[in-house]
């Protein structure tokens, strides 16, 4: 291994004095990482959803007021944002003027219409250009519409089975119901797992994604020097074939151990990106540079030149990276889309930092390092045999 370490710590100077290698895996992934945290970052993980809605309420009866209530709880948990108006004129004023997206209008009387089992309306008013807002709004106030007819109902049907009160005591029982505690409340439970901040993200994103063209430089040396001629001098000297291909691994395998190092540590300081239990990192880290390696080194073991291994690898790695949720997260919702996109290492990078970074022990890690671990396997050893194979041509 002597050999192999000493053509690794040559191509490793030579990488270095050219700072091709640096640019590719440091400079250009941190570069666009903080890019797109700039521009989506609080459309990933914005911890409100910076949604305005007013309530008019003109009916203001327990029942009507428990809206408010529902809201109000809504509100202190920092989802949406509400503003109570005294009528719909100003209301209407407000969502003109963009102070608010949409409001719901409690008419007066649905009090009494929902006592006496009545039909009642309930009207939401919104922005044409706050949909979303709109929506939202929709949403509440149809739940809780529907909520008042599914207590008329059981109401209704206790009567018809006489098994419920008096129909003259129904308005006194319903108002009574109406004044109790709410039978709700909101509690934040931290998970041990979820899914990546923006910052992180975006990060951990676009490491893993230049990875695959920054360990290319090692596996692309063994044709660079095949074409030049230096190959067949190495060869002609008492240097095994292994120790020839081994060297160009190590060599890749260096190179993208720094370049994930060195992104780590920079946007944990400069985008408070948080990264997991710092072993399993490491463990990720490792066996995502050895898939890396793996399918870098296939690739290059069947291309016939230094820079058709280098656009072969450039294709697959793009593709890869897309597939893998390096750039935005995709497959929820499709159960084909997310089944296919385990089939790249990216992927379950990506989920290995899910599971750890949220505050789980680093043995979280372990299923998707385990995956990451096959992919190295399976592929190096084809690319090992393959690049002996063509040393002997």
């Amino acid at each position: 291994m002597s050999a192999a370490t000493r053509i690794a710590g040559k191509d490793l100077k030579l990488r270095l004095r050219d700072r091709s290698a640096f640019i590719l895996g440091v400079v250009t992934p941190l570069a666009l990482s903080y890019i797109f945290y700039l521009v989506f970052g609080n459309a990933f993980v914005s911890e409100s959803l910076d949604v305005e809605i007013g309530l008019v309420d003109l009916d203001n009866t327990e029942i009507s007021q428990s809206l408010g209530e529902v809201l109000g709880a809504i509100e202190d948990q920092g989802i949406i944002g509400v503003t109570t108006f005294d009528d719909a004129g100003s209301a209407e004023a407000g969502v003109e003027d963009g102070e608010i997206g949409a409001f719901i209008l409690l008419g007066a009387g649905l009090g009494d219409a929902a006592l006496a089992g009545s039909p009642f309306t309930i009207e939401v008013v919104g922005d044409i250009d706050s949909p979303t807002t709109t929506q939202i709004a929709d949403s509440i106030a149809s739940e809780f519409g529907s909520g008042i007819g599914r207590a008329q109902l059981s109401v209704s049907t206790a009567i018809g089975l006489g098994e419920g009160p008096p129909p003259a005591e129904v308005v006194n029982w319903g108002s009574e119901a109406a004044q109790r505690p709410g039978a709700f409340t909101f509690v934040d439970v931290s998970a041990e797992t979820r899914q990546l901040d923006a910052s992180t993200f975006f990060a951990a994103g676009m490491a893993v994604f230049f990875l695959f063209f920054t360990v290319q430089f090692g596996v692309i040396g063994l044709l660079e020097e095949e074409q030049n001629g230096t190959l067949s001098r190495l060869l002609a000297a008492p240097i095994g074939r292994t120790s020839v291909v081994a060297g160009k691994g190590i060599i890749s395998f260096a190179l993208g151990i720094i370049s994930m190092t060195v992104l780590i540590v920079a946007t944990h300081f400069l985008m408070e990106a948080r990264w997991g239990p710092p072993l399993g990192v490491a463990l990720l880290v490792v066996t995502g540079v050895l898939s890396a390696c793996a399918i870098m080194g296939l690739i290059a073991s069947f291309a016939k030149t230094p820079e058709g291994a280098g656009n072969l690898g450039a294709i697959v790695a793009v593709v890869l990276g897309m597939l893998g949720g390096t750039f935005f997260p995709i497959g929820q919702g499709n159960a084909f889309l997310s089944r296919l996109t385990l089939l790249t290492p990216h992927a379950w990078f990506m989920r290995g930092l899910s599971d750890i970074s949220g505050g789980a022990d680093w043995t979280a890690a372990l299923p998707a390092a385990a995956a990451l671990l096959l992919f190295s396997v399976v592929f190096g050893s084809v690319a090992w045999v393959l690049l002996q194979r063509r040393l002997t041509r």
